[in-house]
C-alpha cells in the first residue's frame, strides 16, 4: 500500500510541475518575441481587470424601461384598489340591508305583540261578560260576615321533632 501512495504522490507532483512549466514557457516565449509586452500583472491590476470585465458584462443587457414598469405597477395598484372599493361597497350595502331587515323585523314584532295583547284583552273582556251573564246570582262585592260568628283561633302547633340521629 505504501508503494501506491508514493506513486500517486509522484504522479501528482509531476502533473503540477508540467502545468507550471507550460505556463512559464508560454510567457517567456511571448516576452522574447515581443519585448514590449507587459510582464505578469500584479494582484491589483488583476482585480481591476476583473472588475472591468464584470462591468462590461453588466452592460450587455437591455436597459429597463422605468416608465413602463411604473405604469404596470400603477395598473396593478388600480386593479387592487378597484377590487377593494367594490368589496367595501358590498359590505356597506349588506350592512344597510341588514339594518333595514332588522328594523322591519322589529316593526313586525311590535305589530304581533300589539295584536296579541289586543286579542288577549278582548278574550278577557268576553270571559268577564260571559261570567256576568251566567253569574247574576253571585255576589258582586264583599259580603258582610255575621256579627255573631265566633273568632277563629290559631291552630295549636305541635312541638317540632327532629329525626333521630346517631345510635338508638
Amino acid at each position: 500500500m505504501a508503494k501506491g501512495n508514493i506513486l500517486q504522490d509522484t504522479f501528482e507532483q509531476l502533473a503540477e510541475l508540467g502545468v507550471s512549466t507550460s505556463k512559464k514557457t508560454v510567457k517567456s516565449v511571448a516576452q522574447t518575441l515581443n519585448p514590449l509586452a507587459t510582464p505578469e500583472k500584479s494582484g491589483d491590476d488583476q482585480k481591476k481587470a476583473m472588475m472591468e470585465k464584470i462591468r462590461n458584462q453588466k452592460n450587455n443587457h437591455t436597459p429597463l424601461d422605468f416608465k413602463r414598469l411604473e405604469n404596470q405597477y400603477n395598473n396593478n395598484d388600480s386593479n387592487k384598489t378597484d377590487a377593494l372599493r367594490r368589496h367595501l361597497f358590498n359590505l356597506v350595502k349588506r350592512g344597510d340591508e341588514k339594518t333595514l331587515m332588522d328594523s322591519r323585523q322589529k316593526e313586525m314584532q311590535k305589530k304581533r305583540q300589539e295584536a296579541y295583547s289586543d286579542s288577549e284583552n278582548k278574550r278577557r273582556e268576553d270571559e268577564r261578560k260571559r261570567a256576568m251573564a251566567q253569574g247574576d246570582s253571585l255576589p258582586k262585592g264583599k259580603q258582610r260576615k255575621s256579627i255573631f260568628s265566633h273568632k277563629k283561633t290559631a291552630e295549636k302547633q305541635h312541638a317540632e321533632t327532629k329525626p333521630s340521629t346517631g345510635k338508638q
